[in-house]
């Protein structure tokens, strides 16, 4: 028997109902299997970590209520760790792959294509030296194979005699054929499989995880938001071009079902790269999480038997992986204090004297920035010698007082031009008198601690002063302070306090739901432009809407610098109508731009539902304007002409 014939015959075996029926049992089996494995696993207690931490938590409690906090952070973050719900997720997703094939009847050329890939990557991964290409191989083959089964179950889902689904249809198949989009389609899997080579094993975990997130969703929205745009534009542009348009609207199909079928082919391409991507992003940020931090012997395990948690996993644990909520302390003036306009004034009358300046409207804006950020400065500086001490206050703590939930002090301070060998004490004194520290602080870097919830007051209100310097208390109860040499300055994101209000799982399906909803605001805005554009000039006009919405964040940043004058305080017209049409255009993606998806992702930040909400409402109601005039647009266009072939 020829093996052409083999496989014929295997063929039929695979689209058999028996076979499928049986391979479905068999892979629910294993799945359920794997996860009661890994429910029982998470709830033994190995060497009896658990119930040393809960008897040490209990007995912090009646002496040291900063060590207690401390303790409980370590248990919680020990019982994350434990958690079974992502390997349950992992071993689900994968079964549900599985069965994907098995009842599109390939599960017997999963099954080969997959032992191939072993096969290829067992010599690569006995090696040191290939050892990394060998997981390209295996991650890569993954990425591809769940790719091809979700395309190909995108495409069934479409399969109804409806025109818009037809339509959506065809522009998955057009997808594969052209090498447009395969070049992206091969450029994402490519470096998705290669992005954890480019991670330093010696750099600590934290960072690595952090960077890995960002890198690797970024790189991902990228990539797809440029495949949405190019292939959104070509579907629709070349038809036209090629006056094959005709076949299709001479059904009829109206205009509105066209354009509306083509925008929903293209964010199904989109939505199956941005599940396979984000799949793998997240299967390899959970493996990552369990591996040793700096200071540990093994994963979660510190080598000094002395701390509950080292430094790197409680940071990765509680900025990083988790969805916080965030206050910065609040400044005892704002823009309006008599302080501001008094900086404010005193500008304007020196430029008046030096050359008979009068400031404009946007002149005073920008003087009163200026000011409040100069007074700013001032408040995040302390002096060892004329202040010695600053108070920080804290609002909005409401919600973790009331949960007991644990805060999470970050906090940064430089000097001495940042020195690596130089290291300042710094001491906290809370608000009820006590004492947290001296803590030996490196300069122009992170530092955290944990402080109780008891700090807080019933207002929501948590109130420290920071020395800059050395408070220890003596035994007939005074204090004895030891400053630092010189003066510190806290930068402004310096000094942070946070807690946690939910997991970093739901955060993760939130970024990437917000990710999805601008790439269908970015697939409308391709679509459109093309039914009334050619192919390069709508590429230009939709590349540039994207690269206006992602940077609308940095324009308003850098427009208070940039200014309506000259450096000689002179009107200058083209500086002010550049400025002006700046703002406005950049001004109206803000609610695009504040959603921050992946910086939120990665900084651990909470993406919380009404965010959202208020992301799907704007570039909904957008898209829908965009919708209509490209609509409009298509039913103008003379589109029923015969090709001749």
């Amino acid at each position: 028997m020829s093996l052409a014939a083999r496989w014929s015959r295997l063929d039929r075996v695979q689209r058999s109902l028996p076979f499928r029926i049986a391979a479905t049992v068999l892979v629910v089996a294993l799945a359920l299997g794997g996860i009661g494995w890994v429910v029982l696993d998470a709830a033994s207690d190995p060497g009896g970590v658990r119930e040393a931490l809960s008897a040490a938590i209990e007995a912090a409690e009646q002496a040291d209520s900063e060590m207690a906090s401390q303790f409980r952070t370590a248990e919680d973050i020990l019982n994350a760790a434990r958690s079974p719900v992502s390997l349950s997720m992992g071993i689900a997703a994968l079964a549900g792959v599985i069965l994907l094939f098995v009842w599109m009847g390939l599960g017997l050329t999963y099954l080969f294509l997959t032992v191939g890939v072993g096969l290829l990557a067992v010599p690569l991964l006995a090696f040191p030296g290939t050892r990394a290409f060998g997981f390209v191989a295996i991650g890569g083959g993954q990425l591809l194979l769940s790719f091809a089964v979700l395309l190909r179950a995108a495409t069934v889902l479409l399969s109804p005699a409806v025109p818009v689904l037809a339509i959506a249809r065809n522009v998955l198949a057009e997808a594969v054929r052209m090498r447009l989009s395969l070049l992206f389609i091969a450029m994402l899997i490519a470096v998705l499989a290669f992005m954890p080579m480019i991670l330093d094993a010696d750099q600590p975990l934290r960072f690595r995880v952090q960077a890995f997130l960002q890198y690797a969703n970024m790189l991902t929205f990228g990539i797809v938001a440029l495949l949405v745009l190019f292939f959104g534009v070509a579907t629709v542009a070349f038809e036209q071009r090629d006056k094959i348009i005709w076949q299709t609207m001479t059904k009829p199909v109206p205009a509105w079902q066209y354009v509306l079928g083509k925008w929903l082919g293209v964010v199904t391409l989109a939505a199956v790269l941005l599940l396979v991507a984000s799949t793998g992003v997240f299967v390899f940020t959970e493996g990552l999480r369990r591996t040793p931090a700096m200071g540990e012997i093994r994963a979660y395990e510190p080598a000094d038997e002395s701390l509950a948690v080292t430094e790197d996993r409680l940071i990765l644990e509680t900025r990083v992986l988790t969805a916080r909520r965030s206050v910065f302390p609040s400044l005892p003036f704002d823009a309006g204090d008599p302080m501001i306009d008094e900086m404010v004034e005193a500008r304007v009358e020196e430029l008046r004297r030096q050359g008979g300046y009068e400031a404009s409207a946007s002149d005073r804006r920008r003087f009163r920035l200026e000011a409040l950020q100069q007074a700013g400065a001032a408040y995040r500086s302390i002096d060892p010698n004329t202040e010695g001490d600053e108070q920080y206050i804290f609002e909005g703590l409401g919600e973790a007082k009331a949960r007991g939930l644990p805060l999470t002090l970050q906090y940064r301070v430089e000097a001495e031009g940042n020195r690596p060998d130089v290291f300042y004490n710094i001491t906290f004194r809370m608000d009820d008198g006590t004492i947290i520290g001296p803590r030996r602080t490196g300069l122009g870097f992170a530092h955290t601690l944990t402080i109780a919830p008891d700090f807080i007051d019933d207002a929501g209100v948590l109130r420290f002063r920071m020395f800059n310097g050395a408070v220890v208390q003596l035994p007939d109860g005074s204090f004895e302070a030891t400053p630092n040499i010189n003066s510190i300055v806290i930068p402004p994101d310096g000094l942070e306090v946070s807690y946690e209000v939910g997991s970093f799982r739901g955060n993760f399906l939130r970024v990437q739901a917000v990710q999805w909803i601008k790439l269908c605001f970015l697939a409308m805005v391709a679509v459109c432009s093309a039914t009334f554009l050619s192919f390069p000039v709508a590429c230009l006009i939709s590349v540039g809407i994207f690269f206006l919405a992602q940077s609308s964040g940095w324009v308003q940043g850098a427009l208070p610098g940039y200014g309506t004058t000259t450096l000689d305080g002179d009107h200058d017209p083209f500086r002010w109508f550049i400025y002006h049409f700046s703002d406005y255009v950049s001004r109206a993606f803000k609610v695009y731009d504040d959603l921050k998806p992946t910086q939120r992702l990665s900084d651990g930040r909470l993406l919380s539902w009404g965010s959202v909400a208020k992301g799907v409402g704007f570039l909904g109601f957008v898209s829908g304007v965009i919708f209509a005039l490209g609509v409009s647009a298509f039913r103008k266009r003379q589109l029923a002409i015969y090709s001749g072939h």
